[in-house]
């Protein structure tokens, strides 16, 4: 169990840059990811503002992103997502897993350079992980 978290991590880069579709979508749970996703967004744009344009740019903003999201959210997207060198031209991850008790953890990426890449989230389910989240 202690080992679990890195053999996921393995298992969900090599997928990844293997388009291996069937294996992303037993790793992730696609479905939670964009629940969680459109709620950070949703979340992001309530301010509270009450001005007629400030509510417009925000339902704009919303529809916008909540397009981006479903876009992203699927195997094709996480694949991008995962390959730094969109993000670093020539560049890699280097991935590290923090734990979060015994239910989750994190895995923090880094490029080569030391940037800050994304982080995944997992959670336990029985006795594998799932990735439920993501930070960029």
């Amino acid at each position: 169990m202690f080992a679990s978290p890195w053999w996921t991590m393995y298992r969900i880069v090599n997928a990844a840059e293997d388009g291996d579709r069937e294996q992303l979508e037993e790793l992730v749970d696609f479905e939670v990811l964009r629940e969680g996703m459109h709620e950070d967004l949703r979340a992001s744009r309530d301010d509270g503002d009450t001005d007629l344009l400030d509510r417009i740019g925000d339902a704009v903003v919303t529809t916008a992103g909540g397009a981006a999201i479903d876009t992203f959210a699927t195997p094709g997207g996480l694949a991008v997502l995962m390959d730094a060198s969109h993000v670093a031209p020539g560049e890699d991850y280097s991935w590290d897993v923090e734990r979060e008790g015994l239910n989750a953890f994190r895995a923090v990426s880094t490029t080569e350079s030391g940037d800050p890449g994304p982080q995944l989230l997992f959670e336990r389910r029985g006795l594998s992980w799932q990735m439920v989240g993501v930070r960029v």
